[in-house]
């Protein structure tokens, strides 16, 4: 079992809870391959890695038209999680988590979900201001369209909306991020990401396969196993010293995302209206979205953790920002 090099004294000091099934069934981690190298690029501009979604950043999108839309295929499909795992998971786009939405203060916006799935799908993005009649869900076959000005800059949730069943829809795996960006403000230049925090609330049989969401777990919260942008494998990082990094999170749950970055600490938090500067930890509630920024102080390894959630360190979760090119830096 492979431990992030920077983490490697937290991982120590938690180790009976970080290599504990304890909860969960009696299965360790299978042996993960090395993820893929990633390139290094430099200067201000998304990082890019494989797994990472895609971010075009504030400056394409609100240089962009001021009416957005945005198209999301509702599908059922098996995705990889790494570590030998694979899940059945309802999807916008086949991915999880979905793609993720940007549009620019003010800017129209259009949302059109069609449902290739075999129950009945919506959308409700936290992003909107809107008769939430709107967001209902229409059956297999059906598209649903949503339009809609966006008027507050922030990070949001996008999730499924099906009534009494959304909960275990989301947990399925229909969720994603919503960025608005500020029109008239210029965000600092920064190496930038979205994380998304969500969990699996099913159990792998022999061949690792999870063949979906077990309702009884979903109801009670609690998870086989939580990550970060859908995996349990991440490739490390690059950065420089001096860099900031900023961080686009939604917290799908379950429970508070306490945000830290082992050897460093939060320069500043956007959290709505609220600027929060110089904190070790900051919590976002399931649901929610915050940007977080941090400096990369000097060269060396650096690792961005729920705090509150160390237990599944050897599981991945865990995305390491890192200086030195070694392409042995392991994030689990």
């Amino acid at each position: 079992m492979r431990v992030l090099v920077a983490a490697a004294a937290v991982a120590v000091g938690v180790s009976a809870a970080a290599c504990s099934t304890e909860g969960r069934p009696g299965r360790s981690p299978a042996p993960a391959a090395t993820p893929p190298p990633v390139t290094a690029t430099s200067g201000s501009a998304p990082l890019e890695a494989p797994g990472l979604p895609a971010l075009a950043g504030q400056a394409a999108t609100c240089a962009g038209p001021r009416e957005k839309t945005f198209a999301l295929d509702a599908r059922e499909v098996t995705l990889d999680l790494g570590m030998g795992m694979r899940f059945n998971a309802w999807t916008y786009d086949g991915t999880l988590p979905g793609p993720t939405l940007e549009a620019c203060e003010g800017d129209l916006v259009t949302i059109k979900v069609e449902n290739h799935a075999n129950t009945s799908h919506g959308l409700d993005s936290h992003a909107l201001r809107i008769d939430m009649r709107r967001f209902g869900a229409v059956p297999p076959g059906g598209t649903r369209v949503i339009e809609k000005a966006v008027d507050t800059p922030g990070v949001y949730m996008y999730h499924c909306a099906s009534g009494p069943v959304t909960d275990i829809h989301i947990k399925s795996g229909l969720y994603g991020a919503m960025i608005v960006y500020p029109r008239d403000a210029t965000l600092k230049p920064a190496r930038e990401l979205v994380v998304v925090q969500s969990a699996i609330y099913g159990t792998p049989d022999k061949t690792g396969l999870i063949p979906g969401t077990d309702p009884a777990r979903a109801q009670k919260n609690d998870p086989f196993v939580m990550m970060f942008n859908g995996r349990l494998e991440h490739a490390p990082l690059p950065v420089q010293p001096g860099d900031l990094v900023r961080a686009y999170v939604v917290n799908v749950g379950p429970g508070v995302a306490a945000i830290h970055v082992i050897g460093t600490i939060l320069e500043t938090v956007y959290d709505g209206a609220s600027e929060i500067r110089n904190v070790q930890t900051y919590g976002i509630p399931a649901g929610s979205g915050a940007m977080v920024e941090f400096r990369i102080p000097e060269a060396g390894v650096y690792a961005f953790v729920d705090h509150d959630r160390l237990a599944y360190l050897p599981w991945g979760m865990v995305l390491a920002f890192d200086t030195t090119g070694d392409p042995h830096v392991q994030t689990h």
